[in-house]
């Protein structure tokens, strides 16, 4: 079986190819990735209008690149898979749109897939890995943890009340003046030093959920205070916020295994990709830890193309009136069979 996954739900258009065996074994044979960050740079964050109008430009050179790269062609697919929430809801519509187009020209067989869902199958790509296992989302506009029992059947631990830790990173970010996307920057900085003098605040440990717009105030007053900012101070900073959030996941994630008494825990998500979240978490005691690859740990065509394929083998079909989703929770979502 040969699927196409398609991903549009922010600022990246992505697609992947994957070849799964007759024993449900998979191949990725080819997967591309087209960033917008040059675009909305300017804006310091992603401009709705402007993603959308990227990703009806962009959709069918990925999807032609993909297809070219791995010698196939669009006749020789068995199903499409595309995102179709949550997500920005005109970037979801572009991708959503097209792979209709796709599948009625050519008589394809399409499913849309949760964006999340596909967040906590992804690991799977790279790793073989058994059900259940607790699976820690973190993104730019998701944070969660989730008991993962089977492809459907998920059940929610802790999610945030207020911001992501990703938006929690580059809003720090843009505090201490790092270009867009800053995140990922700061978190470089950060591992460049071993310690800092600086402390923030533990957050939400008394409630059962996360939050990050405390730790996020806290932040703002702390770099207001500071003053002019030296390399050696940003990079202090930096360090002292890493240390912040990630000490945040990683109590909840440690409360999560120790009440639900499961000892395998994948992270994935753009925030999957923190070198310091990813030594801490392969550091817990009596556990054991998956990530995808990094290619995988944001968003990515290929973790669409497999969720896709493990609904459709478990007898999942949609029709074509299936619409998009700016907001669909995880949470009590089943097979769709027909």
């Amino acid at each position: 079986m040969l699927v196409l996954g398609i991903e549009t739900s922010c600022d990246e258009t992505a697609a992947a190819l994957i070849e799964f065996s007759e024993q449900g074994e998979h191949t990725i044979l080819s997967e591309e990735i087209s960033s917008q960050i040059e675009l909305h740079a300017a804006y310091g964050g992603v401009v709705p209008e402007l993603a959308s109008r990227e990703h009806l430009r962009n959709l069918p050179l990925v999807c032609d690149k993909v297809l070219s790269s791995a010698g196939k062609d669009i006749k020789d697919l068995n199903l499409i898979g595309v995102t179709r929430g949550p997500g920005l809801k005109g970037c979801l519509l572009m991708g959503l749109s097209f792979a209709k187009a796709v599948s009625i020209s050519h008589k394809i067989p399409l499913i849309g897939v949760n964006h999340i869902e596909g967040h906590l199958l992804a690991a799977s790509l790279d790793n073989r890995i058994a059900f259940p296992y607790l699976a820690l989302i973190v993104s730019g506009g998701h944070t969660e943890i989730v008991i993962v029992k089977d492809v459907g059947t998920y059940e929610i631990v802790a999610r945030t009340i207020d911001d992501a830790a990703g938006e929690a990173f580059d809003k720090s970010a843009n505090l201490l003046g790092f270009e867009y996307p800053g995140g990922p920057r700061l978190a470089a900085l950060a591992d460049s030093v071993s310690s800092s003098p600086y402390k923030l605040p533990k957050v939400m440990r008394e409630s059962a959920e996360f939050s990050f717009s405390g730790l996020k105030t806290a932040i703002s007053l702390l770099v207001k205070r500071e003053g002019e900012i030296t390399e050696q101070k940003r990079a202090n900073l930096s360090f002292a916020i890493q240390d912040s959030i990630v000490d945040a996941l990683l109590f909840k994630l440690k409360t999560a295994i120790k009440q639900s008494g499961i000892t395998q825990v994948v992270v994935s998500g753009g925030v999957a990709a923190n070198r310091t979240l990813r030594t801490k978490v392969g550091e817990l005691p009596g556990i054991r830890s998956y990530f995808p690859a990094m290619k995988h740990s944001t968003d990515n065509g290929a973790m669409i193309a497999y969720l896709a394929a493990q609904r459709f083998m478990r007898g999942e079909r949609d029709s074509l009136d299936v619409e998009a989703l700016a907001r669909w929770p995880v949470e009590g979502m089943t097979i769709n069979a027909r």
